[in-house]
């Protein structure tokens, strides 16, 4: 097998966590030694400047596609299911590129709009026409990120993790390259988005040729890998999650919808898409509208300090946005097939083990901050006091997964903007009234408490409304992020005592759903070489 083959293959759920999720480590670590790299040299002012810039092509990206590329997650295993992937691929790719080409023109007409809206602050410190240089080049990245979003949907959805790992890897090596060389031959701020859009050019033509040939290789009767249909194949995903003998009220429940045509294509990606891109830009306007307050009440410096601080919870967000994306795509696929019972008692599973995964490494990174902080310059030190806010905010973001995941399996992707919006109102309600009191804390906390309100109020409603049996222990995991207000050295000790609950008692995870994640964690650890996995018939020592 050649390596592009390799590369193009599709892996279980297993084969698929074990590649992507320690590439997404990789590039998080890559982001933060990045992002300290560009804190020191561009100093307060320059990287709260750097924030506004990303914080524009972030949302807009998500426009400019309408967000078509949240359709084809969802869709690409329902035309591959039926055999029309081919065609429904040669149909989208010009359509997508008409309207990001429509939208973005639209952008740049209204650049000084948008510059004004998002980048003038009250202090006036900055020059005007700096920061229109700065939203004209952040739209344009926003141009070419929404079309490389969609180039990764269409592979996340053929469940090609490989080539996805491959391709963000590379661009974080690219971006970080470009964009160090970047500042220090021109210490500005349009420079460094000109080394981004630079990276991302680079990889979105790479990423172009391999998903061609992906989608060319189903043509030439290439493999892809495991996915029967039947849940009891021992060789399909969900076996390797040792789920291959589902327990007997887990048989297959609703059939599967019968095959339909590719009339109208469009118009369905763009209605699941749209609803979606739009519950992305509030979740991501959410988590913004803290930083922009800040910048538009205190000036880009104190932007800047607070810009610094939003990638380290964003980091963990990344890395469970990683998990989830591989568990939806292979849940997708079982529910296509009818298997609606299996694929939600493995996707409780999962969430669980997301949870307890993340808010882990949340807990670990809130009680050692007084000792890393000191690797940040003086002048963002200050900046600790926004992190308990911040890492809830991010918490509550990743408790939206069962949510969203629900929703996106029923589609009602209407339901997933509900969560970011209820969120966004408090937000900004509550940091208009707290950054009178605690300055920039203040909206960090509003951000961390309005997006934990919005997540449970509408998590709690749509599993009522639909009549989601969950466990009692799923919905004290959908609480517990609230544990991040408590004082440093309590939470600790709290999150101590829940995880020797988890695994001293059946309560939290019962037997077959520990034996599940163990058994998960072994093979991905054993395809990241880990853990040396015995062949069969080898004899013991």
């Amino acid at each position: 097998m050649t390596y592009l083959s390799r590369l193009l293959k599709v892996g279980s759920m297993t084969e698929s966590l074990g590649v992507y999720v320690p590439t997404t480590v990789l590039r998080q670590v890559l982001g933060v030694g990045r992002m300290l790299l560009f804190v020191y040299l561009l100093q307060e002012a320059g990287y709260g400047l750097w924030g506004l810039g990303v914080a524009i092509f972030t949302l807009a990206s998500s426009l400019v596609t309408l967000g078509s590329h949240h359709g084809l997650v969802r869709y690409v295993s329902f035309h591959e299911a039926r055999g029309q992937l081919q065609e429904f691929y040669r149909r989208m790719r010009w359509r997508v590129l008409a309207c990001a080409a429509v939208l973005t023109v639209a952008a740049f007409a209204g650049s000084d709009v948008i510059t004004r809206m998002v980048m003038v602050s009250r202090s006036g410190a900055a020059d005007y026409h700096q920061q229109l240089r700065i939203c004209r080049a952040a739209l344009a990245n926003a141009a070419l990120l929404g079309l490389y979003h969609n180039m990764l949907g269409f592979l996340v959805g053929m469940r090609r993790y490989r080539v996805v790992s491959v391709l963000e890897l590379l661009f974080a090596v690219l971006f970080t390259a470009l964009g160090i060389a970047a500042i220090l031959a021109a210490p500005e701020v349009v420079a460094l988005l000109a080394a981004h859009f630079i990276a991302l050019a680079v990889v979105f033509v790479a990423g172009m040729f391999l998903l061609h040939r992906a989608v060319k290789s189903l043509d030439e009767g290439v493999p892809s890998g495991p996915g029967r249909s039947r849940i009891s194949d021992p060789e399909s995903d969900t076996a390797e999650l040792d789920v291959a003998s589902p327990p007997p009220d887990m048989e297959k429940t609703d059939s599967i919808q019968e095959e339909s045509s590719l009339d109208g294509f469009f118009a369905r990606v763009l209605r699941f898409g749209f609803i979606a891109a739009l519950a992305g830009f509030l979740w991501q306007g959410a988590g913004y509208v803290s930083f922009l307050l800040t910048s538009r009440r205190y000036g880009q410096a104190q932007a800047g300090v607070f810009f610094a601080f939003l990638p380290l919870g964003q980091s963990i967000m990344v890395l469970a946005n990683a998990a989830r994306a591989v568990i939806f795509a292979h849940v997708a696929k079982i529910w296509e097939t009818g298997e609606h019972k299996p694929a939600i008692f493995i996707l409780e599973t999962a969430y669980k083990a997301l949870v307890i995964g993340t808010m882990s490494l949340t807990v670990l990174l809130y009680v050692t901050s007084p000792a890393w902080v000191k690797v940040l310059p003086e002048g963002f030190r200050e900046g600790l006091t926004l992190l308990g806010g911040l890492l809830l905010f991010f918490q509550a973001s990743i408790h939206l997964a069962l949510l969203n995941s629900l929703a996106r399996l029923h589609e009602r992707p209407i339901v997933v903007a509900l969560g970011p919006l209820v969120g966004g109102v408090v937000i900004v309600v509550l940091a208009q009234w707290w950054m009178e009191r605690y300055g920039p804390a203040g909206a960090a906390l509003a951000a961390g408490v309005g997006m934990y309100a919005g997540m449970m109020v509408v998590s709690l409603a749509y599993f009522l409304t639909v009549r989601v049996r969950l466990h009692m222990s799923t919905y004290f995991v959908l609480a517990v992020p609230i544990m991040l207000l408590l004082p440093l050295w309590e939470i600790g000790l709290v999150w101590i005592a829940v995880l020797f609950v988890t695994i001293s008692t059946t309560w939290m995870l019962n037997s077959r759903q520990k034996r599940i994640i163990g058994s998960s964690i072994r093979r991905i650890y054993g395809r990241i070489g880990l853990i040396k996995r015995p062949r069969f018939g080898a004899s013991e020592a």
